[in-house]
């Protein structure tokens, strides 16, 4: 059975999770599951979301289960072959104590098989980010994304809901990475270099430095984006 926060296999045990936190990829192996099964799971998982590891640098910490030297080598080799990630280091951490235990947060898992896109467009999983976003970075979110500040060129934002940047956007944006043609992208300088919602891609026509703020929204209307004045 399969959730829409996660895996469930046939025989009720819960399988492998990812959360995304500050520090890097968080991967929850349970600890009696078959190494094996471990990496068979990473693989599909990492490949099930490629768009969103292709071409992030992340660290990966691992609970749970406790791999060797050998097996932590073939997992990292695993997530590199299935995604194009670049892997920068990997440990081993103890699970949190139930008192010490982290806040759900928006994003706590990435599905192996997605059933159906990411429907919480209007309410649900928002990460708000305070600041400008600096060129090299990546902002990668399993649902809505708002940006308070700048995106500067060479920065790349990927959301599986709404993208919304309280400034310009000048970096790459991509909505709606699972599909769902039905996100948007608005901003009070929309000027990106690359603008992608669902698996439809456009680059706005270039704007001066000089150019007035004028907030705008791209969206998608008959297979094509139009932008619009917000």
């Amino acid at each position: 059975m399969r959730g829409k926060r996660g895996y469930v296999m046939e025989n009720g045990v819960k399988g492998i999770s990812f959360k995304g936190t500050a520090e890097g990829l968080v991967v929850t192996i349970p600890g009696d599951m078959e190494t094996d099964l471990v990496m068979d799971q990473i693989a599909r998982k990492v490949k099930a979301a490629e768009k969103f590891f292709r071409g992030a640098k992340l660290k990966v910490i691992y609970r749970g289960k406790r791999l060797t030297e050998d097996e932590e080598k073939k997992l990292v080799s695993i997530m590199v072959e299935n995604s194009g990630v670049t892997i920068e280091g990997i440990r081993y951490e103890e699970a949190l104590q139930p008192a010490e235990t982290e806040k759900p947060a928006g994003i706590s898992g990435i599905p192996i098989r997605r059933i159906m896109y990411f429907k919480d467009l209007e309410e649900g999983p928002c990460k708000f980010v305070r600041g400008t976003i600096r060129s090299g970075t990546r902002i990668l979110y399993e649902g809505n994304v708002v940006i308070i500040g700048d995106a500067n060129p060479g920065s790349e934002i990927v959301a599986s809901g709404n993208v919304v940047v309280f400034g310009a956007l000048r970096g790459m944006v991509h909505a709606g990475a699972d599909g769902n043609k039905n996100a948007f992208v608005a901003a009070l300088k929309l000027a990106p270099t690359q603008l992608r919602i669902g698996d439809i891609i456009t680059r706005c026509p270039d704007a001066s430095e000089e150019s007035e703020i004028q907030p705008e929204i791209a969206s998608v209307k008959d297979g094509i984006i139009y932008v619009e004045p917000l």
